[in-house]
């Protein structure tokens, strides 16, 4: 039997009804954030910009013309991380390897999984392994660029958040038959404290929502 709530006593219907509710908003969050993604993606690609502040062929760190690291380089690091000249890269290796590449240090936690991927009949990372790794952690990278990229294209004053003015701006430019209540839907979508603005967390949490939804 279920409990009173506010004089109001819960049955299977009620129950399903929620729940029916609760999927499909979860429908229409994977829905607008495909949706969102793709208007993004587009936005960027027609640089959207203000009159003189630049289009993205000017940006040197356009993701989009950003140049795939090359193979000759990788194993170059490679081979120079290859202590001994063992054929491959232990864990320390290997942590200079992304040290040289990156510039960063990878954590304990990054370390783990690396090693615990590769083929456990070797004593250590292979050149082929290690360039899988890098070309992995190379795409990762430029798409983090590439939704940098986006939101500058939608924050047109530099304010580092985005209003709805900003997208229904945006949107105008390249998609000027879009309804505003599209807009208005995808911007409470992005919009997930509903504080009427759009924090580049907000921004990017969409964005890779939509990528995986995808």
């Amino acid at each position: 039997m279920g409990e009173d709530v506010g004089g109001v006593r819960p049955n299977a219907a009620s129950g399903a009804a929620v729940s029916v509710a609760a999927v499909r908003r979860e429908r229409d969050s994977g829905r607008w954030a495909r949706r969102f993604g793709c208007l993004g993606s587009v936005v960027a690609s027609r640089d959207v910009f203000l009159p003189g502040r630049g289009s993205a062929a000017d940006m040197g760190s356009h993701p989009f013309r950003t140049q795939e690291m090359g193979r000759s380089r990788c194993s170059e690091v490679f081979k120079v991380c290859d202590e001994d000249n063992k054929g491959y890269l232990s864990r320390e290796d290997f942590k200079v390897a992304v040290v040289t590449l990156f510039g960063y240090k990878p954590s304990k936690i990054e370390a783990n999984s690396v090693m615990s991927s590769i083929n456990p009949n070797t004593s250590g990372i292979l050149l082929g392994e290690f360039l899988n790794i890098v070309r992995k952690k190379k795409e990762a990278q430029l798409y983090r660029n590439e939704i940098r990229h986006i939101f500058t294209a939608f924050d047109r004053h530099y304010r580092g958040y985005l209003t709805l003015e900003d997208f229904q701006k945006a949107f105008k430019r390249v998609a000027p038959k879009l309804p505003e209540r599209i807009i208005l839907e995808v911007f409470r979508e992005v919009d997930q404290d509903s504080d009427d603005l759009v924090s580049y967390k907000d921004f990017e949490y969409a964005m890779n929502y939509g990528q995986n939804e995808a």
